[in-house]
């Protein structure tokens, strides 16, 4: 791509990982100046977006004698303020609560194991309820999560909320796959748990036989207690109640239902409750533009919110060439490397064995790709595609100095492999918040690999660059990675930054930026890559940052891979960028880029 090498050296390993329950502890005065710093961030990230679905709310706050901070506008310190008056009074409810007996002895064993410390819980997506904070607990304390604790005020009819009447206190559990689900997010749509479409909890585990719900005449939950029957088990339906609907566990599978008992989206696990044409509190924003759309050619795409507008094009493979926020477009789009998109190197060869998704180095300014398209979809806010992708060198072509042999090893123009992405717009209950899946197939085995998933080219403009520990708050500004001719790979070949600290790019004063995380970091050889070229050309001056991993044995012949990019203002995707780690820490070892030189 016009002497671009779009290749880093390679590092080993591969894993998979989601997004669990936000989850901010409560500060105290003891606090390092660190963790002061993070729970700032993290406390002006965990705001809902302004707009929000109305919906029926059986339960909702009144006026209160010290008002809440505005939804709308809240100060971080008000904020914290108002939420420090409910901890003590959540904290003894849930000492209370854990002092009970459950009625299932499974989760009643659950709850009288280890336990997490008390963590606040997003907010209600019920209006009204937005200035109730929500507390629970994990059980057991660390390892696979199989059963929450959740507290609240609910203050009866003509009350106000008060948080030192212990009357207006309740707590539920929420057990098993009901739990699960709850808390999964891609069947929750990115909002998990109480911030989720669902709401708060309104009840404990309760028999639909005996309850009946309005979903119980549903043709699944039908077949459901059939088939109970028939195996001559007990006919009941366990089910929990939330502000906005229902959780079902149908033995292996839970699947959510409204208020008037009819489903929502496809069932858990691997299904999104958000997945039909029933809408409701944190679906994806409707956008303001001709968002969730295809174009006249295959892998033509529109799509995103009001606040975020993404675009995959045909004339690259179906790749993301345009990604717009606040007037700027971030993505460069030159030629057919410099997109948002996924690449391999393959045994070592490094670009001699490429495949590349949005097409190849020849496609150059061209507005054809070799990659071949077989698949590719958009909602509103969100696209799919799956593609055959060309290698980056066709059959016989020079390579680089710095790659390892002289000329391309393939034979073929496109690859037999396939990559498939699954991206997300608006994902957290923030619109600014991307996440990116991929899927990596191999149609035949290979010794090694090198991946990035994905690697992004965004414009000149975004000169500076950081290196952000969302798990202390933590930040670094390092000086520019200035181009230079590449090197043999014997030298180190081509120069760049890396580290496994999470990479910001910014304009000058701050106004635009872009981070990437990955909860695949546990991975020791999982690296968040820069460089940045002085091409003494303004189209062509581009900054490139990368998630990148690799293997060098036992490589599988599928690679799953998840990672997120954040838009917006510096301190933004900070706090952004706090969050989502808050949601699924990993506890890794930072190793800053002075750290790996």
């Amino acid at each position: 791509m016009d002497g671009i090498s779009r290749f880093s050296s390679g590092l080993k390993g591969v894993w998979t990982s989601s997004v669990s329950d936000t989850a901010a502890q409560s500060a105290t005065s003891q606090d390092s100046t660190a963790e002061r710093t993070l729970r700032e961030l993290f406390s002006l990230s965990s705001f809902e977006p302004r707009s929000r679905p109305s919906t029926a709310a059986p339960f909702r706050a009144l006026s209160q004698t010290t008002p809440p901070p505005d939804v709308s506008n809240p100060s971080v310190s008000d904020w914290q303020a108002w939420c420090e008056q409910f901890k003590g009074n959540a904290e003894a409810e849930l000492n209370r609560k854990r002092g009970t007996t459950l009625p299932d002895v499974a989760a009643d064993q659950t709850m009288h194991g280890s336990r997490s410390p008390m963590y606040a819980a997003g907010r209600s997506t019920v209006p009204g309820n937005e200035n109730v904070p929500a507390f629970f607990q994990d059980f057991p304390a660390t390892g696979e999560r199989q059963m929450q604790l959740y507290t609240f005020c609910r203050p009866p009819p003509g009350q106000a909320l008060d948080p030192t009447d212990r009357n207006q206190w309740v707590s539920f559990e929420v057990h098993g796959d009901i739990c699960k689900a709850y808390s999964d997010n891609t069947f929750t749509h990115g909002r998990q748990g109480t911030n989720s479409l669902l709401g708060y909890p309104n009840s404990g585990l309760e028999d639909g036989v005996k309850a009946r719900p309005p979903f119980l005449d549903d043709p699944m939950v039908k077949a459901f207690r059939d088939a109970r029957v028939a195996a001559g088990k007990p006919d009941m339906v366990p089910f929990q109640e939330f502000q906005n609907g229902y959780l079902v566990d149908l033995g292996g599978k839970v699947q959510a239902f409204s208020k008037d008992g009819k489903p929502l989206g496809t069932a858990w696990p691997g299904g999104d409750m958000t997945t039909t044409a029933t809408q409701g509190p944190g679906d994806v924003q409707k956008p303001t533009g001709p968002y969730g759309t295809t174009g006249p050619l295959i892998g033509d795409t529109s799509f995103g919110n009001a606040t975020v507008q993404m675009g995959t094009s045909a004339s690259h493979g179906g790749a993301v060439t345009s990604l717009f926020y606040g007037g700027t477009e971030y993505i460069n789009n030159y030629d057919h490397g410099r997109q948002m998109q996924v690449a391999f190197s393959l045994d070592g060869y490094g670009e001699a064995l490429m495949p590349t998704e949005a097409g190849s180095n020849r496609n150059g300014t061209n507005p054809t790709s070799t990659t071949q398209v077989v698949g590719y979809g958009a909602q509103p806010g969100r696209m799919t595609s799956t593609v055959h992708p060309a290698y980056w060198l066709e059959p016989g072509e020079d390579a680089g100095k710095y790659n390892s042999v002289p000329k391309a090893i393939n034979t073929t123009l496109v690859s037999e492999d396939t990559i498939t992405k699954d991206i997300t717009v608006g994902v957290g209950g923030h619109d600014n918040v991307i996440q990116y899946d991929s899927h990596i197939h191999l149609a035949a085995p290979h010794d090694t690999i090198y991946v990035e998933a994905p690697t992004t080219y965004v414009n000149g403009e975004f000169e500076k660059h950081y290196r952000f520990d969302p798990a202390t708050g933590e930040s670094r500004l390092y000086p520019r990675v200035h181009s230079e001719k590449p090197r043999p790979p014997e030298e180190g070949g081509f120069v760049d930054e890396a580290g496994n600290v999470p990479l910001i790019v910014a304009t000058e004063g701050g106004e635009h930026a872009m981070a990437i995380w990955s909860p695949d970091e546990k991975r020791s050889d999982l690296q968040y890559r820069l460089h940045q070229f002085d091409l003494n050309d303004p189209e062509q001056n581009c900054s490139k940052l990368s998630v990148t991993f690799g293997m060098s044995e036992n490589v599988p012949a599928d690679i799953k891979t998840q990672s997120y990019v954040i838009v917006g203002t510096l301190e933004e995707v900070k706090a952004r960028l706090a969050e989502l780690y808050n949601q699924n820490p990993t506890g890794v070892e930072r190793r800053w880029p002075e750290d790996v030189r």
